[in-house]
């Protein structure tokens, strides 16, 4: 039988109809195309600004990496900080060739915080040194000794402020040259007195009557460059905050709150001996058992512009009149945040309070 030309059996139809929708036509391939462009570019961008912000992070972290170092290095060194007071005799008018009319505590060794140059009684009072101050005596086993080396329970004196200036002294000598600018920065820097160059018992502190007197072991130190080392840079604020965790009771019943230990910031254990408070005889050769301590820093990029804004000048960041008492101390923090964020300066607070493992508080601040 002869099939006429234009019969198509039902089978052939089908597999001629599936071939011929087996594939693409050119405008759904251009289409698709186009589609999963626009997808790659969205997931580009979108993974480009969370790489941006990742590196941004990173920087900051970096930034501020050598400060949170430091920061942990100077809450070891005061959790790990002495007095080693005892009770000694009393004399009538400190004069000892007489009968002793009863007991106190003594101590060989000092600590002493507060603010660097302002106040009435600044602990330092020279230089361009901002914040506040804190110098004590630790079982650090610095020497320089060769012989003496492995020797941790040996006694240093130790301390810490902030001071605005130039790296000229610290970086090679190379760079000090025209072309190479110096960095004018705030840096935290330490003062590490090695054990054989210990001058505090020469000097026979309990006999001292003068502020000057009492603070000469670390005034004399200071004097000396190679003792003072740079921890961190762009420190712009340090505050030191002795408290106590409750309210005690004086020896003569005045009660004191924690912001009342040191009311403007400043605490000396040898106050006593040169000046009369509510609370000199109350601090007496005794560490506070608490110390809120808190430094505030900028990034680089920041502190680079403030250089090229004020030049050799410290920048005026608004700390004048702040932290100067301490019952404002959170008012204060909230002032100089405000300030950073007008000024556009990238800052990070790093703030802790330590216990002073030698403090020997037991509720109601009377040294054993």
């Amino acid at each position: 039988m002869k099939v006429p030309p234009h019969f198509c059996p039902a089978a052939t139809a089908r597999t001629s109809r599936c071939s011929r929708r087996s594939g693409f036509t050119l405008i759904e391939l251009m289409l698709s195309i186009a589609i999963l462009t626009l997808v790659l570019m969205a997931s580009t961008s979108m993974l480009n600004v969370s790489l941006g912000q990742l590196r941004i992070a990173e920087s900051r972290n970096s930034q501020f990496r050598e400060v949170q170092a430091a920061f942990e290095t100077m809450t070891r060194r005061l959790e790990a900080c002495e007095i080693n007071p005892y009770y000694d005799y009393v004399y009538p008018g400190n004069d000892m060739n007489s009968v002793p009319n009863g007991y106190k505590i003594q101590s060989d060794l000092h600590f002493v915080s507060g603010p660097a140059n302002t106040g009435t009684a600044p602990l330092i009072g020279t230089g361009d040194r901002t914040g506040h101050a804190v110098f004590f005596h630790g079982t650090y086993g610095l020497t320089g000794q060769k012989d003496w080396r492995g020797l941790s329970s040996m006694l240093n004196s130790w301390g810490y402020f902030l001071e605005f200036g130039d790296d000229d002294s610290t970086r090679p000598v190379f760079l000090n040259g025209a072309s190479v600018p110096s960095r004018l920065r705030f840096r935290l820097k330490e003062l590490q007195v090695p054990a054989e160059q210990l001058r505090t018992y020469a000097l026979k502190l309990n006999s001292q009557t003068t502020r000057a007197g009492v603070q000469a072991w670390y005034t004399a130190a200071l004097a000396d460059p190679a003792n003072i080392h740079p921890v961190a840079e762009n420190v712009i604020a340090c505050i030191i905050f002795p408290t106590i965790p409750n309210e005690a009771t004086t020896d003569d019943g005045k009660a004191i709150k924690p912001t009342d230990l040191a009311p403007n910031y400043y605490y000396d254990t040898r106050s006593y001996q040169y000046a009369s408070s509510d609370v000199s005889e109350f601090t007496r050769h005794k560490l506070p058992p608490l110390i809120r301590l808190t430094l505030v820093a900028i990034d680089d990029v920041s502190a680079s512009r403030l250089q090229e804004t004020n030049g050799k000048a410290r920048p005026n960041l608004g700390l004048d009149g702040l932290f100067e008492r301490a019952a404002n101390y959170d008012a204060d923090i909230a002032t100089l945040e405000s300030t950073l964020v007008a000024s556009k300066l990238n800052y990070r607070v790093f703030s802790s309070t330590i216990r002073l493992r030698n403090a020997r508080w037991n509720g109601s601040y009377v040294g054993r």
